[in-house]
């Protein structure tokens, strides 16, 4: 006995099937995952930079989940880094918060921002901050010069 012949399913039946093919398809598996957001990843402060107490100082960010989100500083090894403050609760997608940095801070090379909630916490390097007193005297009087006769 001869198989029966099949037929071939020519494009404008496919494509008007396919629709259809894809709604059944996630009725049966549900709804497509909503895609993961990874921490942020910082642009400033740069590893190393030198920061002043007492100066404003942008921090720049992209790739932070939208939403609010807890900016914080950070300070100790880059294994054992310890909050020392929320400096603000921002928008992940503002990508920049303008800093005024506390006079009272303590001097020390272990800084660092972080961003975001567990699991998506976006951290700077690690950066200086320096104390308000060891900024450069300002400009005195001009020095005379040697007088004309």
């Amino acid at each position: 006995m001869p198989l029966p012949r099949t037929r071939k399913i020519g494009p404008r039946l496919l494509t008007l099937l396919a629709p259809a093919v894809l709604a059944a398809a996630s009725l049966l598996l549900g709804p497509a995952a909503q895609p993961s957001w990874a921490a942020a990843r910082f642009a400033q402060p740069l590893t190393h930079a030198v920061w002043r107490a007492g100066t404003d100082q942008a921090i720049i960010w992209s790739d932070a989940s939208p939403g609010m989100q807890p900016l914080r500083l950070m300070r100790g090894s880059s294994t054992a880094l310890q909050e020392v403050m929320t400096l603000a609760m921002v928008d992940g997608a503002a990508n920049r918060y303008s800093w005024a940095i506390p006079t009272d801070l303590p001097a020390d090379s272990t800084y660092a921002i972080a961003l975001g909630t567990s699991p998506d916490i976006g951290y700077s390097g690690r950066f200086t901050l320096t104390s308000a007193a060891t900024a450069p005297p300002p400009p005195g009087p001009p020095t005379p010069g040697p007088s004309a006769m």
